[in-house]
C-alpha cells in the first residue's frame, strides 16, 4: 500500500514538472506556426512579404489572446509532420486535413473547417468536364497533384493507373493544367474556387468527390495544450468571428494577380 502510494506521488511528481506548450509558448513570448507557402484563401504571402488569409487572421487573434508575438515557418508540405515532431515549431495550422495516417504520429484539435475534393481541369480541353468512369477511360490522362496532399491520395484511390504529375507547391500543380500541360488536378475546394479566379483557363467541377475536416495538429500527449485549441476554436466559432472570415476571405476575396 505505502509502496503504490509513493509511486502514486512520484508520478504526479512528473506530471507536474512537465510545463504545457501553450506555457512555453508565453514564456518564449512567440507563437510559432508551421504552414506550407501558400493555400489562399486560408494563407499565404502579399507583395509586401506578409502572411494574409483567412487562417492567418485567426492565428494572430490566438496570439493576441495568449499574448505573444506570431511566427510563421514555412516548410514543404510532404516535410510538415516531421518538422512538427523535430520542434521547427509548435503547431501546424495550415489547412491539414484530419486521417487516421497522420493522427498516429500527431494530434489532431476539433474540425474548424469542412471542406470536399474536386477536380480542377483546364477549359480548353474540356467544355464540360468529363464524368469520372469517363476520365478514367481516356488515354494519356495527366494530373497534376502536390506532394502529401489529400488531392495526391485521392488521385492515387480514383486514378490507380494514370500518369500523376507531382509538385511541391498548388500553385506549381495549377499552373500546369492552366498552360495544358496537364488535364485536371484534384485539390481541395476551397483552394480550388480561389484558382479558378485566378486562371481564364481553370474550371473546378461542381460536385464533391470526396469531403474532409481541417484540424490543427500538435505533438502527442499535450493534452492540456490541445483542450486549450479546441476551446479557442470553439470561440470563434461561436463569436460569429470564424463565419465572418469565411465570408471575408472565401466569399468576397479575389485574388491578387
Amino acid at each position: 500500500m505505502k509502496k503504490g502510494f509513493l509511486v502514486g506521488l512520484i508520478l504526479l511528481g512528473i506530471v507536474l514538472g512537465f510545463s504545457s506548450l501553450i506555457e512555453d509558448i508565453q514564456e518564449r513570448g512567440v507563437l510559432r506556426v508551421g504552414q506550407d507557402s501558400a493555400y489562399m484563401p486560408l494563407y499565404g504571402t502579399d507583395y509586401n512579404g506578409d502572411r494574409i488569409g483567412l487562417e492567418a487572421e485567426i492565428l494572430q487573434k490566438m496570439a493576441d489572446i495568449l499574448g505573444v508575438k506570431l511566427e510563421f515557418v514555412v516548410v514543404n508540405w510532404d516535410g510538415i509532420i516531421p518538422a512538427l515532431l523535430t520542434n521547427k515549431f509548435d503547431i501546424i495550422w495550415s489547412a491539414m486535413t484530419i486521417t487516421p495516417e497522420r493522427a498516429i504520429k500527431v494530434n489532431f484539435s476539433i474540425p474548424y473547417l469542412t471542406v470536399g475534393q474536386v477536380i480542377i481541369y483546364n477549359n480548353n480541353k474540356f467544355e464540360t468536364l468529363p464524368s469520372l468512369e469517363q476520365l478514367k477511360k481516356l488515354d494519356n490522362l495527366k494530373i497534376a497533384v502536390q506532394l502529401g496532399s489529400t488531392g495526391n491520395e485521392a488521385a492515387r484511390t480514383i486514378f490507380p493507373d494514370k500518369e500523376l504529375l507531382n509538385f511541391d507547391t498548388i500553385d506549381e500543380a495549377a499552373f500546369q493544367v492552366a498552360t495544358g500541360k496537364a488535364d485536371i488536378m484534384v485539390f481541395d475546394s476551397i483552394y480550388a474556387y480561389n484558382l479558378e479566379k485566378k486562371y481564364d483557363q481553370i474550371s473546378v467541377s461542381d460536385e464533391l468527390i470526396s469531403k474532409e475536416d481541417f484540424g490543427v495538429a500538435i505533438k502527442k500527449g499535450d493534452f492540456d495544450t490541445m483542450r486549450w485549441i479546441d476551446t479557442f476554436i470553439r470561440s470563434i466559432k461561436t463569436s460569429g468571428e470564424l463565419d465572418e472570415l469565411i465570408q471575408k476571405w472565401i466569399v468576397d476575396y479575389q485574388p491578387e494577380l
